[in-house]
């Protein structure tokens, strides 16, 4: 509840991001390896700077720094300024578009279970956890500043598809789901609604449970064929019957088929935009 010990620990995740980066992945060359550490480090780095100046503006408006005392109308100059500045930190920390680039690059590079752990899971969670304190609680948004996260999610939501659909790489292909994923988070958010909000938070821990199924039984995959190109993969369900069938839960739930969890969090956020018009 404390914007310094926050903005610390916040810190702390991406010198951990760019370590566990660099231990690679086994089939990664060691320059890929250190390319993808540095530029998450680049974009992550600036975009906490953001951050930190942003947090700078909310303490010079309320002159506190306990996150429950900060109440701020985001109408004038500088307000809007703070709001745009945290956002970005919040959004390059989920991998919203355009700051999303450091994701793919990094599952490439890291061993699937670090970006099971890190892009995939928490570093959604830690993204839009702050983006919702900012709604809930820090700023009094204005119509035009929900339009505007929605259509960041809206856009995020429909090119991270795009993207995934041409990659040849396994875990490449997962990466830019996930940075389609936040886009529904910041999508339900941006609405202003209950519901809304509510689907957002709710699909934000969704994308928690089956992305990283989705990264674990990749690995899988990587442990027994030795390879994430698709074109090279094939017939591994009679191999790899649990792998398969895991991957398949996970893979209908992304998808937003019922009755599996995603479908609800997805139904929920499309409520919200209907309730906000």
């Amino acid at each position: 509840n404390n914007w310094l010990l926050f903005i610390g620990f916040w810190g702390l995740v991406l010198v951990t991001l760019f370590l566990l980066t660099t231990i690679g992945a086994a089939d990664a060359e060691p320059g890929k390896v250190k390319a993808s550490a540095a530029k998450s480090m680049v974009i992550l780095g600036g975009a906490d700077l953001a951050l930190i100046v942003g947090v700078g503006l909310i303490f010079a408006l309320t002159g506190s720094l306990t996150i429950s005392e900060t109440s701020v109308a985001a109408t004038s100059g500088m307000a809007v300024a703070a709001f745009i500045l945290v956002l970005v930190g919040a959004m390059s920390k989920a991998g919203a578009m355009p700051l999303h680039s450091w994701i793919p690059d990094m599952a490439e590079a890291a061993p699937t279970s670090v970006s099971a752990l890190l892009p995939a899971s928490i570093d959604k969670l830690l993204g839009i956890y702050l983006l919702s304190r900012l709604v809930l609680n820090v700023f009094d948004v204005s119509l035009g500043l929900n339009v505007l996260l929605m259509i960041i999610g809206a856009v995020t939501i429909v090119a991270g598809v795009v993207m995934a659909m041409v990659q040849h790489d396994l875990r490449k292909l997962l990466s830019f789901h996930a940075v389609s994923q936040v886009g529904y988070m910041i999508l339900g958010i941006g609405t202003g609604t209950a519901m809304g909000i509510a689907g957002g938070l709710f699909h934000m821990l969704n994308n928690a449970i089956y992305k990283g199924a989705l990264f674990f039984t990749a690995g899988a995959v990587e442990k027994r064929a030795g390879t994430m190109d698709l074109a090279k993969l094939g017939g591994l369900g009679r191999m790899m019957p649990f792998t398969f069938a895991t991957f398949g839960i996970a893979a209908l739930a992304i998808s937003g088929i019922p009755p599996f969890n995603g479908f609800v969090s997805k139904w929920m956020v499309y409520q919200g935009i209907v309730d906000a018009g």
